[in-house]
Parts: structure tokens; sequence; C-alpha cells
């Protein structure tokens, strides 16, 4: 497995990397990457309008097409042919074999997963919260099922995401996590006062699912920031996070409201070298 800091590589309001097989990085033109917070809020609902998010995702994807799909927290995944065939859907993941098209998700403390398959040229996101851990596995199927693809050639990126460090969840989650995925993704920590905090790592969970489903550790690579704590060389925030722009936010806000207070993200993925 190979670990990078997105934080560190941070010139312009997004960034790009490449998938690595072997542990070496691949030269092929497909590539990973996401937006930071300097390029301000990538919010997208079908019924709104965001004319920042147009304008950077064409900096981005030039004469490619990104495939917009408003978020669930799910686990479903769409195989997309053409820009058209998530229009009005909502779920958390796309693969596509069309070089024309650029997935994109959104993320916000959650984990965006990404997707690449040399053989077959499939390649894909995923956004991947709390309850849509296990959507990797999912997206792996659909590859499998729709082009033959098979997890031991699958080269897989995890993305920044609000890791073990900022992530306390209550014991139910914590049980639920140790049970589906494996027990190492759970920590139990004391606080100041001395009670007992379980903090949950979302790398180690969907690090489980992959390897059930039998994707190489070779041939992952991990973004080692954590959305809600890192900061860069400025020694401010470059990602946007819920937990520290938005959930504990002083004032009488609706859910809805609270959303908006946070710097969401795009994850996307594509042949964009």
């Amino acid at each position: 497995m190979t670990e990078l800091s997105v934080a560190d590589a941070i010139t312009k309001n997004f960034v790009t990397f490449p998938f690595y097989r072997d542990e070496k990085p691949l030269s092929s033109g497909v590539c990973w990457g996401m937006t930071v917070r300097s390029a301000g809020t990538m919010r997208f609902r079908w019924n709104e309008t965001n004319e920042k998010r147009s304008a950077v995702l064409k900096s981005i994807c030039g004469e490619k097409q990104p495939v917009p799909l408003e978020l669930i927290h799910s686990k479903i995944v769409y195989d997309v042919l053409s820009s058209a065939d998530t229009l009005g859907k909502t779920g958390d993941g796309m693969i596509t074999r069309n070089t024309s098209l650029v997935p994109v998700v959104t993320v916000a403390d959650c984990m965006p997963l990404f997707l690449y398959d040399e053989k077959t040229g499939v390649f894909g996101v995923c956004h991947s919260g709390w309850k849509g851990t296990g959507i990797i596995s999912e997206a792996i199927l659909l590859a499998g099922k729709k082009y033959g693809a098979k997890a031991e050639n699958l080269c897989v990126a995890i993305g920044p995401h609000i890791r073990s460090c900022c992530y306390a969840v209550d014991e139910a989650r914590a049980e639920y996590f140790a049970v589906n995925f494996t027990p190492e993704c759970v920590s139990r920590v004391r606080d100041a006062d001395g009670n007992i905090k379980f903090m949950l790592s979302l790398e180690k969970a969907n690090l489980s699912a992959l390897e059930k489903c039998g994707v190489r550790s070779e041939n992952i690579v991990v973004a080692k920031d954590c959305t809600c704590c890192t900061k860069d060389i400025r020694k401010d925030f470059p990602f946007g996070s819920f937990r520290r722009e938005a959930a504990f936010a002083q004032g009488n806000y609706s859910g809805e409201e609270r959303a908006r207070l946070m710097t969401v993200q795009a994850a996307f993925c594509g042949w964009l070298g």
C-alpha cells in the first residue's frame, strides 16, 4: 500500500494523482483527484444551480463531460455510458468505460474512493460516509458484472476523509463496524474526564472491504490527510469538513441550513492527463 499527502501537493484549487500498481504510479492518462476548500463549495442538487461548481469542473475537465449524481449516503452504484445516464438520479457511485466522461461525487469528511482497471478500461468514483461503507465492494461487483473486471487487477485510491484522530462515534456504531468490517477499525480511548470514546477508522474499514473483495494491497494508494484537522503550509485548513465547519456551529440551524455551512468538495476520476 502506498501513502501520500494531498495537502502537500496543493498548488491550485484542485489536485490530481495517478493510480498505483505494485506500489508504482501508472503513467496512463487516467487519474483521480478532488477540489479543495479554496475552490469554494461544490454542492450539487438537481434542483439547484451552482455556477462556481460548473466553472471549476470546466477548468478541470476541459472537453471531457463531468457526470454528476445527487448523493443520498447509500451503496447505490451506476454504470454510466453517457452523461445523461444519471440525470435526475440519486446514489453514491459511478463506473464507466467511456473515456469522454468524468464521474464526479461530492465529499466533506466522507471518504472518496476511486477505482481503475487497466485491462478492461473501467474507472469510477464512490462517495462513502459511514452509512455507505462497503459501497466500494458494490462498485467492484458491478465492474465485474458489466465489464469482466477482476478485483486482483483493480487499482484503488482512498482520498482524504475524516480520520480516527477526529471521528468519535457512539458504541452502537462502533460495534456495527467491528462486526461488519474489522475490529481493528475501532479504538477505545479515554478523554480528559476519563470517559470512554470510540474512535472510528474509515480507512481500516474500507481496506478490510477491499481485502475481502480480493484487491491487492500493492495496488492501493491512501491519502493520509484528515479533512477535519489537517493544515497546510499556510497553517490553514485545505479541506472542507462537516464536523469542523458545520456540526458544532452555534445557532438554531435546521439540518439543511447546517449542511450549507460546510465547504463541499468535488471528487472526480477520468482521463484528464
